[in-house]
């Protein structure tokens, strides 16, 4: 072989690997961290075992329009923002930090991980989710002690890659202070409050 064609050769090689290692990166799913127990009990349990889930597309707040699309434009299309568009392909935006420190309400329902046999129909946790939702604005501490086994008023700090994209999406924009609107989560319903 000519050095012109080895040459060439080696470009083309060169750069259908870095072209796959490049689609693997993008394709590739979250790495999940692993979680350290602490003293809350069931907590830990729940993100342990929301970690191992698959991505749930209904991860999304319930009731928040800054997190979704607005209302149609006149071309019938949906007027997509650039928060909306990161949320729904669970993207984390950059300014997000590494790791937060959490509250969460835990709700579960029928057919949710973890959930026992005597766990609301859907349709009632989440009215009971919103209830609580409502609740923890004026007092935390009171919606987590009327949540279901596995609500923490501190479950500790979570770093990137042990919630479901979507939830993390959600969980790591809230600014400190700020509560979640209600998000379904493998487990069941979440109302998370961010501590810092």
């Amino acid at each position: 072989m000519s050095d012109n064609v080895q040459r060439t050769a080696s470009i083309l090689v060169g750069a259908l690997v870095v072209g796959l290692v490049g689609w693997i990166a993008v394709n590739q799913t979250t790495p999940h961290a692993p979680h350290a127990p602490n003293a809350e009990g069931d907590a830990g349990a729940a993100l342990a075992t929301t970690a191992s889930a698959a991505p749930v597309a209904s991860a999304a707040p319930l009731a928040s329009a800054s997190a979704q699309a607005a209302a149609p434009a006149g071309d019938g299309g949906a007027d997509l923002t650039l928060d909306s568009m990161m949320f729904d392909s669970g993207v984390m935006p950059s300014s997000a930090p590494r790791t937060v420190h959490l509250g969460v309400v835990l709700v579960q329902f029928t057919g949710a991980e973890g959930a026992s046999s005597t766990a609301r129909s859907k349709k009632e946790a989440l009215e009971y989710a919103r209830k609580l939702a409502e609740d923890a604005k004026t007092d935390f501490k009171h919606a987590v002690r009327e949540g279901d086994s596995g609500s923490s008023e501190d479950i500790g700090k979570i770093p990137r890659g042990v919630l479901d994209p979507r939830t993390e999406v959600s969980v790591f924009s809230l600014a400190a202070g700020e509560m979640s609107d209600v998000l379904e989560t493998p487990r069941g319903y979440w109302i998370v409050k961010r501590i810092d």
